[in-house]
């Protein structure tokens, strides 16, 4: 009776699969212990421009938006709860980017009082805010910080 073979040469596809993984997870390791890449974790965080970059990006979006751009911002406010959350979050990548860079700050400091402002007046619903004009001079006032964040953000590089 002949011994079946080992279950790895039954199918060489499979042999060479395993073969190459096994080559692969090798040199994964070895990069690993490469001596490129000295500094651990106790090294200062760095911040990449990227974030500015991202920030930049989804300004101009936000900006394009109708909680933005719409001449009557009483009809508009009731729909605008996930916009304020969006140009705070971009307020606060931005500020976070760039933290000594007042031209970018101020304004986030701005867009996140009118945030505030929005939230506080009971506008976030939508639905009926105990004053609507509060609402509206919230969105209004976040209108402008993300005016001004635009500009810090543009006059940056």
């Amino acid at each position: 009776m002949a011994t079946p073979p080992h279950p790895c040469h039954r199918d060489p596809v499979i042999a060479s699969v395993r073969v190459v993984a096994g080559l692969l997870l090798a040199l994964l390791v070895l990069a690993g212990c490469s001596s490129e890449y000295t500094e651990g974790t106790s090294g200062p965080a760095v911040r990449p421009d990227t974030s500015l970059e991202a920030a930049r990006t989804k300004l101009r979006l936000v900006e394009q938006d109708s909680c933005y751009t719409a001449a009557d911002v009483a009809r508009q406010w009731p729909v605008c709860g996930r916009w304020e959350e969006e140009v705070l979050n971009i307020g606060n990548a931005a500020a976070g980017a760039r933290p000594e860079d007042r031209e970018i700050t101020d304004p986030a400091v701005a867009v996140r009082d009118g945030h505030e402002h929005f939230v506080r007046a009971g506008c976030v619903a939508g639905a009926t805010a105990p004053d609507p004009a509060q609402c509206v001079a919230a969105v209004d006032e976040t209108r402008v910080g993300v005016r001004r964040l635009g500009e810090g953000i543009a006059s940056v590089r």
